[in-house]
């Protein structure tokens, strides 16, 4: 449902799997120049790879993140690029967590940018969904 760049953030691993990279959008292309516009400044060189965004796979993710985690309490920041607009319906997210975390309270609300880590640094996301769980 969207083209990305991933920007790969540890650029001394062999290997690059899921999470490895930050996600921006891809602003416009120029068929002439052959360039694309990134909502991030990315330097010659730097490896970044396509990423598309779907439902399944953003459902896969978050159910990996939460697998096992416990917590008394939650707060749900998603974009408001997800809900009804990526998944079939609308509390995809606040379901998820709600599941994980029982009965304790969630509170939360949608956003158009969400602050979360990526590697050992915390970044500006898009069509995310950042938790804070309290023991």
């Amino acid at each position: 449902r969207g083209l990305h760049i991933g920007d790969v953030v540890d650029e001394q691993q062999l290997d690059f799997r899921r999470g490895d990279f930050l996600i921006r959008a891809v602003m416009g292309l120029d068929r002439t120049s052959g360039s694309v516009a990134v909502g991030q400044t990315i330097d010659v060189g730097q490896t970044v790879q396509f990423q598309v965004r779907d439902a399944a796979t953003a459902d896969e993710d978050l159910r990996e993140l939460l697998h096992g985690k416990t917590a008394s309490a939650g707060l749900l920041f998603t974009c408001n690029g997800r809900g009804s607009h990526l998944f079939d319906e609308g509390d995809h997210d606040a379901s998820l967590v709600y599941e994980t975390l029982g009965s304790a309270p969630l509170a939360g609300f949608f956003c158009a940018g969400e602050i979360g880590p990526v590697g050992d640094k915390n970044h500006l996301h898009g069509f995310t969904a950042s938790i804070v769980m309290f023991d």
